[in-house]
């Protein structure tokens, strides 16, 4: 056994203890015992991934998880984003150690999709880290269940999807594995396969929130407490995403120019559907949510593009949004705990709190797309990988979305710093850190994106050599 597959075995480890702490949970008489080991295993399953990402190590643990760039990225990526939620969810109005029994199997689910090399191992990965938030939303109280019952229907529509797509692929690939099957380029011409990819991004499309399967997100977003809306958004619906990639990436790689169709439709519907429905929204939060329908729009546009400047810029913009909706909902989260919920509620905000204002400002201005800031850099990389694949209609209808949603984002902007008198707003601890780590990415690499590009590449690179 080569030395670097120890930390392998141990990032496994720590996943494990993750979960037994998550099941130890209500044995502890206080949350923030719960609160300090969960946040220390979090931050350790991120450190290292982040070092077998930097190693550039490539192997295989008990023949059903690769470790390799790809997976490594997105586990410490999602290490990072569910330790942000956990910080958010410690004040939160529900017991934190009945959210935090949940959260630790959530997590398990989502930082082993990206490592799983089996349809099989990503489907059970997935419901993994669908099933618990569901529980996490209903107990929060009896006015949270419908959007948990919602959920719960969309993910068992999704499975089912899923599965029967699977059922299709069974009898070219019994091991149904996540690679390249080159058997699957001397049956091109089959509509089992073709309808089975089709499949698949049905299925993938209601988990990530794509048109027309996208219904259900304003209503979940709204309807849940915001540090789960953050978690949905920002984590729930990326690991859709990463799945959808290993997917169309290495199964049906031979069918790239089929799927890069598809893409582009879903891509231009998800952006007018997500923009034009937020331009008439009076509640901030579902103000957000079809603005995160929109962005999944803009990550399209990398997969329609089918190359691999194309992942990499999805792969940009999925850790972009992650952040920044993350930053967002914390915010919201606050307010909506003071009974701040519409746009209207929002004026004066800079008076109340200038900081609490202008890192909302910034965060709304990165989804836009304005520069310097790091969604400018997202939305520049995917409009240029789909020139480079000769869809400059795509690129324009691209960039006259990012112009249409500068009106709904200006809006909130604009009543925040409209003159009213109100008492001031005090932020606690936990969401200053919250909103202060969003707000460094998105302006550090905004101005200086180089590293996160070069990380996007490598990570596209590993994919794409599956």
């Amino acid at each position: 056994m080569a030395p670097i597959e120890y930390f392998g075995y141990a990032l496994f480890a720590l996943l494990a203890l993750l979960v037994l702490a998550s099941v130890s949970a209500p044995f502890y008489r206080r949350k923030k015992a719960s609160f300090v080991l969960g946040a220390t295993l979090l931050a350790s399953i991120a450190l290292t991934a982040s070092y077998l990402f930097a190693s550039g190590s490539s192997f295989y643990l008990f023949n059903i998880f690769k470790i390799y760039q790809f997976s490594m990225l997105f586990a410490g990526l999602f290490s990072i984003l569910l330790l942000l939620v956990m910080v958010l969810s410690y004040d939160a109005p529900s017991s934190f150690n009945s959210f935090f029994m949940m959260f630790g199997f959530a997590a398990i689910g989502i930082i082993l999709v990206p490592m799983a090399s089996s349809m099989v191992g990503l489907l059970l990965s997935l419901e993994l880290a669908s099933i618990p938030a569901i529980f996490m939303i209903a107990i929060n109280g009896k006015r949270f269940i419908e959007s948990s019952v919602k959920l719960l229907i969309m993910s068992g529509i999704a499975i089912s999807i899923l599965v029967f797509a699977m059922a299709l692929i069974f009898p070219y690939d019994a091991q149904l594995s996540l690679v390249q099957v080159s058997a699957f380029g001397l049956i091109k011409g089959s509509y089992l396969v073709l309808l089975a990819l089709v499949l698949f991004i049905g299925g993938l499309s209601i988990e990530a929130a794509l048109f027309p399967f996208n219904l259900w997100v304003p209503d979940v977003y709204q309807g849940a407490p915001a540090n789960m809306s953050a978690m949905l958004s920002g984590i729930n619906k990326k690991i859709a995403f990463v799945a959808l990639m290993e997917i169309v990436f290495t199964v049906f790689a031979a069918y790239s120019a089929t799927y890069a169709t598809l893409f582009m439709v879903l891509s231009i519907l998800t952006m007018f559907f997500g923009n034009l429905a937020a331009m008439v929204q009076k509640n901030v939060k579902r103000l957000l949510a079809y603005s995160s329908i929109s962005q999944a729009g803009y990550i399209l546009v990398g997969f329609a593009a089918a190359s691999q400047y194309g992942l990499e810029a999805s792969i940009f913009q999925i850790i972009t949004h992650s952040f920044m909706i993350i930053g967002a909902f914390a915010i919201i989260m606050l307010l909506e705990n003071l009974g701040i919920r519409t746009i209207d509620e929002y004026r004066g905000m800079s008076s109340r709190n200038g900081y609490l204002a202008l890192a909302l400002s910034l965060l709304l201005l990165s989804m836009a797309g304005v520069p310097p800031l790091m969604g400018f850099t997202g939305k520049f990389l995917l409009f240029t990988s789909a020139i480079k694949s000769n869809l400059l209609a795509l690129a324009l209808i691209g960039i006259l979305n990012s112009f249409i949603s500068i009106y709904y984002y200006s809006k909130v902007i604009i009543v925040m710093y409209q003159p009213k008198r109100e008492e001031r707003l005090v932020i606690p601890k936990a969401v200053i850190a919250v909103i202060s780590i969003a707000l460094l990415v998105i302006v550090i690499f905004g101005v200086y994106p180089q590293p996160m590009i070069s990380i996007a590449e490598r990570a596209a690179s590993a994919l794409l050599g599956v």
